[in-house]
């Protein structure tokens, strides 16, 4: 069964193929504030190198956030129209967790939210799963971990993930209805918080 795993919640964009529990082809990369022309052309190239076809892709992932206002939705969007029209099975999973998957252990993933704020939860991985500690937020990091100088060496932010680890765990979800599924948008976009005096 082909699988298609992709988020662009982040500076960083993710896209991969996975047959049954095997790792055909990824990128992982920055992208330049550039995801809604980069991913398309990119899948196809993915596609063609693997002699694939987009009809042959069965399960559709998604990250849905926390992060970037625009990013969370270019993959959310490519990815319904592809579970649409192929009726694939399609599930959502956090951009936390596909962030934390980088790393064995006690780990805090975190995607920068500016001035001074992140979006952060808290995971433990095994190096066959992750466990999720604490549910996604948004922080000031200076404040948050001012009690907890020793963990800072815990944090993961842009280190490749290890996605067969994020479809092990239970933060994989499905979507019954694709055409209703959403970005994760923790924080209001900046024009709507000033719009209501909140900046």
């Amino acid at each position: 069964m082909y699988k298609l795993i992709m988020d662009t919640a982040s500076d960083f964009y993710y896209l991969g193929i996975v047959k049954d529990s095997e790792v055909l082809k990824e990128e992982y990369a920055l992208g330049a504030s550039n995801h809604s022309e980069t991913m398309m052309p990119s899948l196809s190239k993915m596609l063609d190198s693997l002699n694939l076809k987009l009809k042959d892709m069965e399960e559709i992932y998604t990250g849905i956030g926390p992060g970037s206002y625009t990013g969370e939705r270019i993959a959310v969007v490519i990815a319904k129209m592809i579970a649409i029209m192929n009726k694939a099975k399609l599930y959502s999973f956090s951009t936390l967790s596909l962030i934390a998957s980088a790393k064995d252990g006690e780990v805090y993933s975190l995607i920068d939210a500016r001035r001074g704020n992140a979006y952060m939860a808290h995971f433990i991985n095994t190096k066959d799963s992750i466990k999720r500690l604490s549910e996604d937020e948004v922080i000031n990091t200076e404040e948050y971990f001012i009690s907890k100088e020793d963990k800072k060496s815990l944090i993961v932010t842009s280190t490749k993930p290890d996605v067969i680890k994020l479809l092990n765990s239970d933060e994989v979800k499905i979507v019954s209805d694709p055409s209703s599924l959403s970005p994760n948008y923790i924080q209001l976009v900046e024009a709507e918080r000033k719009r209501r005096g909140l900046l």
